[in-house]
C-alpha cells in the first residue's frame, strides 16, 4: 500500500496508523553509487490535477526566497498552492527540509547524494551543496532513508514540474534533534542558501487532535509565526503543533537573518473540513510564503479565504481637510490604500466629531470634520467600519457625538463605540477606550464589565480588540497596558489592536505563548501630522474558514505630507 492511493478524507486516520508503522518495518535501500532513487508514486495523475488546479491562482509578484508546504497527499492541492506561487522566477537550488518520519538517521540529519526518479521526471541534486554539508559529519550523515521518506518525496513530483532545471538538496531532520543542533544546521546551510536558492520546508502542523483542539494549536503557531518569535517557535510542541518543529525554526531563522524576509501564511486547514465524518484524530496544513513584501506585493488570496484591514487614528479636518482639497491628493491617496488593501474591508479609528459644517472659531485640540469629506472619502476606501472608542468622539459633547453617528447611519457606514461590537462576515471587532475626552479627569475606563464584552458565544469565530490607550508618542506600553492586554487574552481575543500614540509600534508580539497576537499601537493613518513626529502602519487579518487567523503588519506613508508636498 502506498500513500498515493489514500484520497479520501476518511481515510487519514488509517493513513496515519497503518501506512506508516508498514512502509517503516523494511529498512531503506539505497541506489547504486551513480543511480537515482525510483519513483516512490506510480500514480502521475493526483499530482498534475493539483497543479491544474492551481494554475488559476496568482503567482506571487515578488521573488520569494522560501515557502513552506504540507506533504500528505490528501492536501496535494496545498502543496501545489504553494509551489506555484513562487515559480513566477526561478532558481538554481531548492533546500528541502522535511521530517525524518520513520527515524532512521542516527545523528540531528541526514541528507544524500542521489538524485530521484519521480512520475514527473528526474530531479538532480546540488551534491557541490551536499558535500559541503556532510563536512559536517558530527551532525549530518549520509542516508538511505529517502527511498521512503515521503516528507521529501510527495513533494519532488511539484518541484519536477515548477522548477525542472533546479538542483536539490534534501535534509531530513530527526525528531531527537534539540535547538542547538537547529542553529548548527542554520549556520552549515548559510554557505549554500543564497539568492538563487529557494528553502522549501515540508511540513504538517497539528497532529492526533479533534479539530477544536488542533486549531488553537494552530492559532497558537500562526501568532507566532506573524510575531517572529524565535523562542516561541523554537518552544512548541511536535506533533501537537507541527511535526517538524526544527523544520519550521530553521526555515524562519534562515529567511529572517539571510534575507529579511517575513512569513505570509496564504492557507491553513485541517484535514477535518475533507471528511464528512468527525475525526478524532485530525492533521493541519499551513502554506506559507517568505518574502520582503512591500506594498507593491500582489498577495495572492483564494476565495475561500477572506482578507479585513484595520488602520489608525483618521480625521478628515483641521490641515487633513484642506490637503485632500487639493488638485489630485485625494486621488494619490486613495490609489494608494487601495494598492495596499486590494480594495478590501478597512476598519479605522475615527477621531472626532462629523458636522454638516465645521465652525471656522473651533479651537485646535476640538477634533472635527466635515460630512461630505469624510462620507465620501470613507466610501471611496471600502471602510465598512468606524471606531467610536476614542478621547475625541465626544470632543462636542453628547449631541456631537449624536451627530456623527447620524452621519454614518445615514451613509450606511456602521460604527462601534465603547463596549461595541462590528460584526463582520468573517470576525467580530469590538471597540475599548481607556483614555476619556481630551481634558477630562477621567482616565483608566476599561473595566470588567467591559472585558466580559469581549467574550463571544463562538469560540471559533476570531475577535478583535480595537483599543485606544496609552501616551501620545510612545511606542512602548506601560504597566497598565501590559495588564489591559493580558486581560483581553484571557478573554479569548484573536488580536489586540491599539491606537492613540500618533506613531506606530512598529511590530507584532505574542501573548500567552501564541493565543493572542497584539499591535500595541497602529499610529495615524490619514491624520495631518507629518512624519517628524507620527508613523502609522496598517494591520492586515487573513481570515481561514476553520477561524484561525493570520496578521501582517504593513508600514504606511505618511499620507499628510504626501499630500502636502
Amino acid at each position: 500500500m502506498t500513500e498515493n492511493r489514500l484520497n479520501a478524507a476518511g481515510l487519514i486516520v488509517l493513513f496515519l496508523a497503518l501506512l506508516f508503522p508498514l512502509l517503516a518495518s523494511a529498512a531503506p535501500t539505497c541506489p547504486p553509487a551513480a543511480g537515482n532513487f525510483g519513483p516512490f508514486y506510480d500514480d502521475a495523475g493526483q499530482f498534475q490535477q493539483a497543479i491544474a488546479a492551481a494554475a488559476d491562482t496568482q503567482t506571487s509578484n515578488r521573488r520569494l526566497t522560501g515557502i513552506t508546504v504540507p506533504h500528505h497527499l490528501l492536501a496535494a492541492d496545498l502543496m501545489a498552492l504553494g509551489i506555484h506561487a513562487a515559480s513566477g522566477f526561478s532558481y538554481k537550488r531548492i533546500v528541502l527540509l522535511a521530517p525524518d518520519h520513520f527515524h532512521r538517521s542516527k545523528k540531528p540529519f541526514a541528507t544524500t547524494q542521489h538524485g530521484f526518479d519521480t512520475v514527473l521526471g528526474p530531479v538532480r541534486t546540488d551534491r557541490d551543496a551536499v558535500t559541503l554539508l556532510t563536512r559536517h559529519a558530527d551532525m549530518v550523515e549520509v542516508s538511505c532513508l529517502f527511498s521512503e521518506e515521503h516528507g521529501v518525496l510527495a513533494l519532488l513530483p511539484f518541484l519536477r514540474h515548477y522548477f525542472p532545471d533546479a538542483e536539490i538538496v534534501p535534509v531530513a531532520m530527526s525528531a531527537k534533534a534539540k535547538r542547538a543542533d537547529w542553529d548548527r544546521l542554520a549556520e552549515a546551510l548559510k554557505p549554500i542558501v543564497d539568492g538563487e536558492t529557494l528553502v522549501v520546508e515540508s511540513t504538517d502542523f497539528s497532529h492526533f487532535l479533534p479539530q477544536h483542539e488542533a486549531r488553537r494549536f494552530d492559532q497558537q503557531t500562526l501568532n507566532l509565526l506573524a510575531a517572529g518569535a524565535f523562542d516561541g517557535i523554537a518552544a512548541l510542541n511536535q506533533p501537537s503543533h507541527a511535526d517538524s518543529v526544527g523544520a519550521l525554526y530553521v526555515q524562519t531563522r534562515l529567511q529572517a537573518e539571510l534575507f529579511g524576509a517575513r512569513p505570509l501564511v496564504v492557507a491553513n486547514e485541517n484535514s477535518q473540513e475533507r471528511s464528512p465524518a468527525h475525526e478524532q484524530r485530525t492533521t493541519s496544513y499551513m502554506v506559507v510564503l517568505f518574502g520582503a513584501f512591500d506594498t507593491g506585493f500582489n498577495n495572492p488570496a483564494r476565495p475561500r479565504d477572506r482578507l479585513t484591514y484595520l488602520a489608525g487614528d483618521v480625521n478628515f479636518g483641521r490641515a487633513m481637510k484642506k490637503v485632500l482639497l487639493r488638485d489630485g491628493v485625494a486621488d494619490s491617496i486613495a490609489d494608494s490604500v487601495l494598492s495596499i488593501t486590494g480594495g478590501w474591508p478597512l476598519v479605522v479609528n475615527l477621531e472626532g466629531v462629523v458636522l454638516p459644517n465645521v465652525p471656522e472659531a473651533i479651537d485646535g485640540m476640538t477634533l472635527a470634520m466635515p460630512r461630505e469629506l469624510t462620507i465620501d472619502f470613507l466610501k471611496r476606501l471600502n471602510v465598512v467600519g468606524v471606531g467610536l472608542a476614542n478621547n475625541h468622539a465626544f470632543d462636542l459633547g453628547p449631541s456631537g457625538y449624536a451627530e456623527t453617528v447620524a452621519a454614518l447611519d445615514a451613509a450606511g457606514l456602521a460604527h462601534f463605540g465603547q463596549g461595541e461590537a462590528l460584526a463582520l462576515p468573517d470576525l467580530d471587532v469590538i471597540g475599548l477606550t481607556d483614555i476619556d475626552t481630551n481634558g477630562s479627569a477621567f482616565k483608566e475606563l476599561v473595566t470588567p464589565a467591559l472585558f466580559d464584552r469581549l467574550v463571544r458565544p463562538d469560540a471559533s469565530r476570531p475577535t478583535v480588540a480595537f483599543v485606544h490607550w496609552g501616551r501620545e508618542y510612545v511606542t512602548e506600553p506601560s504597566a497598565r497596558e501590559v495588564a489591559l492586554a493580558d486581560a483581553m487574552r484571557l478573554r479569548g481575543v484573536s488580536i489586540v489592536a491599539g491606537g492613540h500614540p500618533h506613531v506606530s509600534s512598529g511590530r507584532l508580539i505574542s501573548l500567552g505563548g501564541g493565543d493572542t497576537v497584539e499591535v500595541y499601537s497602529l499610529g495615524n493613518f490619514l491624520f495631518d501630522q507629518g512624519a517628524d513626529r507620527a508613523s502609522g502602519a496598517m494591520l492586515e487579518v487573513r481570515v481561514f474558514a476553520q477561524g484561525t487567523v493570520f496578521c501582517r503588519l504593513i508600514s504606511l506613508p505618511n499620507y499628510f505630507d504626501m499630500g502636502r508636498n
